[in-house]
Order: C-alpha cells, then structure tokens, then sequence
C-alpha cells in the first residue's frame, strides 16, 4: 500500500509540471488586399489542385500522373517526411519509463578472508537473479514536451518541403510538356518553310535561266533557303532534349518514353484564371508554411534550452528476486525491491547553458525575419509573374491579328495567281510570310502557357474563380 501511494504522488508531480519557455504564436504579416499589377475588387477564387486539368490535355494529365506516383525525388521526399514523424514518436517516448527485463545466473567465488557473504570459509556460491529495472524521468519543466513540439514543427516544415517539391515538379512537368508540343509544331512549320524556299529557289533559277530574273535573285532564294535549312535542326534538339527531361521526371527510360504531337499541332493553351486574386493566396505558397514552421521549431528549442538549467528528477526501480537456492526464487523472502527518487543539477558550467538559451533565441529571431523576407518574396514572385502573364497574353494577341492579315493577303495573292493578274512567287512569298508569324505566333503562345504555369506555382497551386453566394 506504501509503494502505490509513492508512485502515485510521482506520477501527480510528474504530470503537473510546468512546461517553461516562450509560448508559441505563429507569425503574422499583414499582406496587401489586392495586387499592384491587377487591381480591382478581388474575386472569391477557390484552390484548384488539379489546375493542370484546365488545359484539356489527355497526355498532359497522364504526365502529371506518371510524375506524381514515379518520381523518384518525390518519393525520396514522402519518406522524409515519415522519418520527421517518426522522431516526434522518439522525443515523445521521453516522456515515458524505460523498463528492462534481466535475469543472471552464475556462480561466484568471494575471497575467504572477508567477513561477508555467510558461509566465507566456503568462499564460492551460487547466484541466481531475476527482475525488472526501469527508470522514469519526470518532465517537470516540460524539455521533452519542448522536444516534442519542436520535433511537430520539424516534421511539418519537412512536409511543406516535400509540397514545395512537388508544387515545382507538377509546374517543371508541365512547362517541359509545353515547351516540346510548341517546338513539335515549330518543326512543323521550319520545315513548310524549307519546302516553300526550295519551291522559291526553283522557281526563280527557271526565271533566270529564262532570262526573266536576275541571278541576285537567285542568289537570295538560296541564302532564304540556307536560312530556313538551319532553324531546323536546332528545334529538333531542343524537342528531343524536352522528350529526354520528362522521361527523367517521369521515371522513364528515355527510349522508352512515348510522346503523340497534338492532332493539330497546337499548344495546350492555360484556363482562364479569376480577373483579381487576393494576396490571401499566398497562405497555401510551401515555402511560407516552411518558414512558419522553422519559427515554430526554432521557438521550441528556446523551451528544450531553458529547461536544461533545472534540476533532472528520475524515479528509479529495481523489482526482482535473488537467491542462492533456485526452488526459492519465487517466495517472499527472495523478493528485492527499490523505489525513490534521484535529483541532479549542474551548479556550474562556465556560462554554456545561459549561451545556449542565448543561441536559441538568436535563432528564433533569425526564422522570424526569415519568413518576412519569405513573405515578401512571394508577394514580389506573384506580382512578377502576374506582370509576365499580362505581357504575353498582349503580344499573343497582338501576333494573332498579325497573323490573321497575313493570312488574309495569302488568300488575297492566291486568288490573284488563279485569275493570272500574278506571278507564283508572290504567292510563295506570302506562304513565307505567314510561316514566318506562324512560328512567332507558336512561341508566343508558347511564353504564354509557361507565364500561366509559373503563375500557378507562384500561387502555391490553381485557382479558379466562383461567384459568392450571395451573387458577388
């Protein structure tokens, strides 16, 4: 009865203490209520994890798909995560008695010349010992409660991390994927234009040799020729180079990845995103919930610090038998037993316990400005790419009309070679040109699509636009 009341009063101050150290309270700056490039009043935007969807592009989803459950970076980093976890179990069990089970048996032999053990004249023995040994060290000022929490933080900012890696996978797969379907219709359009310069080249030397050109113009159309020859190659490189870095992504061999051209040679074009997006939306940015969980971490292990300047109290236990006699291991008379409590402290250690509080909060300051510097780092991020957007959804609009009048005096000068009022080269010359846009207008679509990809990874993920409920 006396020991169960004993270890009940140790388990009363032990759950009681008090945990020191500063509390935690998570960083707050305030964020501006809309964007310097796009004012106005903010839509009501909601996360859209799966933005690649919104580009309507089987192969690209399939992508997406193969890069989120292969990759193996990312996969390197989920098992991170579960290891951050694991140590949250580890500083926990802290917090827990440590029991062991030991049994020895031996034989002894004590020198005769002592007074003890009994029977010295004999001076050998046997021994035989069986029993529980545990110790339990009392949180009382709360370190392992401070370990625990730091290890949480670590833990979740090793989480946000791995989002981080994988908000910028989803966003490399999808420029990559962009990026070879642009230079797949580039190809395209290089080679029309080699084949029409070949036709112009032809034609003109048949002119000369009929006395109706001049050889400079001859000379032209194979310099044209030459010209178009070399844009080729270099856009075949660069769609095998995008071919090779998704298979890479992907966890794909490289002769084994299979990429199909669009059936019209177009680009996968971005959703249209909501008119204003708050900066609200930088909450959801990994990089951001990194640095607040640094500050959480670090904020912690100011706790872990100054608790090592209290006393470390333990209640150690001894509980088992010992006997001489084997039939007697299990009476009452063989039955050992010790219960108490040890208390320890440093009285001096030349100033490294006060230094280490000191450190620890130097560091906590340190991820504090960190995620301010995070903070506006994002807000730059965004307001940057918002810029980009806006500059090529102009120049692709701008390039449209261009090529749509290009187009249009192809036709024009087409009908004008069937009614006999022009020459074939002028028709030629017009092909030409509306190659010559044409391939500006694929890269310009081209920026445009990774201005929305960069967009959406500055976001921290898609976002699409619903009306409020209350019609706003």
């Amino acid at each position: 009865m006396k020991m169960r009341r004993t270890v009940s009063v140790l388990a009363l101050v032990a759950v009681s203490g008090c945990t020191v150290g500063p509390t935690y309270v998570p960083p707050h700056t305030d964020a501006p209520s809309q964007w310097v490039v796009q004012p106005g009043t903010p839509s009501k935007p909601v996360p859209d994890e799966i933005w690649w969807a919104g580009f309507h592009d089987p192969q690209l989803s399939r992508l997406i798909h193969e890069a989120l459950t292969r990759n193996n970076d990312l996969a390197a980093a989920e098992k991170r995560v579960e290891a951050a976890r694991e140590q949250i179990r580890i500083e926990a069990a802290a917090s827990s008695p440590v029991i062991g089970l030991g049994g020895i048996a031996e034989n002894r032999r004590q020198s005769q010349t002592i007074q003890w053990p009994p029977r010295a004249n004999a001076g050998d023995y046997r021994y035989w010992s069986l029993g529980f040994d545990g110790s339990w060290e009392l949180d009382l000022f709360g370190m392992t409660r401070r370990r625990t929490e730091a290890a949480r933080a670590s833990a979740a900012e090793m989480q946000a991390e791995r989002d981080g890696f994988r908000l910028r996978l989803l966003a490399e797969v999808g420029a990559d994927y962009v990026t070879w379907c642009a230079t797949e219709a580039r190809v395209q359009v290089a080679e029309h234009r080699v084949s029409l310069a070949i036709r112009q080249r032809d034609l003109l030397t048949h002119e000369w040799t009929a006395g109706a050109r001049a050889r400079a113009d001859v000379d032209q159309a194979e310099a044209d020729l030459a010209a178009a020859q070399q844009i080729v190659p270099p856009l075949i490189a660069q769609a095998a180079h995008m071919k090779d870095a998704l298979a890479i992504l992907t966890a794909t061999a490289p002769e084994a990845m299979q990429l199909t051209p669009r059936a019209d040679l177009s680009i996968p074009m971005p959703p249209a995103r909501p008119p204003s997006l708050p900066s609200e939306v930088l909450t959801r940015r990994p990089d951001i919930q990194s640095a607040t969980f640094r500050y959480a971490r670090d904020n912690a292990e100011i706790g872990v610090a100054v608790a090592s300047l209290y006393p470390k109290v333990a209640i150690p236990l001894d509980f088992g038998v010992t006997t001489s006699t084997l039939h007697q291991a299990f009476t009452t008379a063989s039955l050992l037993w010790q219960l108490g409590v040890t208390a320890g402290e440093t009285i001096y250690a030349g100033g490294r316990r006060t230094a280490q509080i000191d450190a620890a909060r130097l560091q906590r300051d340190a991820a504090w400005l960190g995620y301010r510097q995070a903070v506006l780092n994002a807000l730059r991020d965004v307001e940057d790419r918002l810029a980009t957007v806006a500059d090529t959804e102009s120049r692709l609009s701008s390039v449209n009309v261009e090529l749509r009048a290009a187009q249009e005096k192809r036709a024009h000068a087409q009908r004008q070679f069937h009614a006999g009022e022009t020459a074939l080269s002028s028709v030629l010359v017009q092909d030409s040109m509306v190659d010559r846009i044409h391939d500006q207008a694929f890269a310009t679509r081209q920026e445009t699509a990774l201005a929305s990809i960069a967009l959406y990874k500055a976001l921290g993920g898609g976002w699409r636009a619903v009306l409020s409920r209350d019609g706003g």
